[in-house]
């Protein structure tokens, strides 16, 4: 949150923005590159078409970004405790409407390919092509070891979940063992639903509708 906070102040050095100016993560905006990410031959995504607010430009900083390159793209002086915070972020997608910061969104470390560890675009330029190199954790479903591919997609899924705090002595019985993090996960599928559960974490969470096919197609 402290990067995101830094992202906005710099922002506002730019264009003049208040200090109590809002600026909202969207989340859902972030769940869908994600998803787009996850389907299988697709390289880009157009941000301009999973915005549904206004905005004219945007930018792209990553956990590698230069202080004189950040400096350049903002024309603005960057302070170094700003850029401590911004080198603790992975990447985050800013979207400016009218000279004001209005929307942020987090994503994964190396997630969107690029040339420098910036980027600038605009609603008209607005593709964003994926980095498909990346490489997803080791993941196993039973004794399948996942693709890159899959492997990325799982772990997305396993980073949306609201886990919960449980004393499980006794797991669900798994239609499949996942194995990730080097901890062992019971999935147990239903016709809505894909629930999880860790003896060794002692955690239950559950995904559905669209989310829970995508896992079950990946797993089983």
């Amino acid at each position: 949150m402290k990067a995101l906070i830094a992202i906005g102040f710099i922002f506002c050095c730019l264009a003049g923005c208040s200090s109590n100016a809002q600026v909202t993560n969207d989340k859902e905006m972030g769940k869908n590159i994600r998803q787009s990410f996850e389907k299988k031959g697709v390289r880009s995504v157009d941000v301009s078409k999973l915005s549904d607010f206004k905005w004219e430009k945007g930018y792209l900083f990553t956990n590698k970004s230069k202080k004189a390159d950040v400096e350049k793209l903002v024309n603005s002086p960057i302070s170094e405790e700003v850029m401590k915070q911004i080198s603790a972020a992975n990447q985050m997608l800013v979207f400016v409407h009218e000279g004001e910061v209005v929307r942020y969104v987090e994503l994964p470390q190396d997630f969107i390919a690029h040339d420098k560890n910036q980027l600038e675009f605009s609603f008209y330029h607005s593709e964003l092509k994926f980095n498909k190199k990346r490489e997803g954790k080791l993941i196993k479903a039973g004794d399948k070891t996942l693709s890159s591919e899959d492997a990325l997609a799982v772990e997305s899924i396993m980073k949306q979940i609201q886990w919960k705090k449980a004393d499980y002595t006794v797991a669900l019985d798994p239609d499949v063992q996942l194995i990730y993090e080097g901890v062992v996960y019971n999935v147990r599928f239903t016709s809505e639903s894909a629930e999880l559960t860790s003896k060794r974490r002692g955690v239950y969470g559950k995904v559905t509708g669209e989310t829970a096919q995508q896992l079950y197609d990946i797993l089983m």
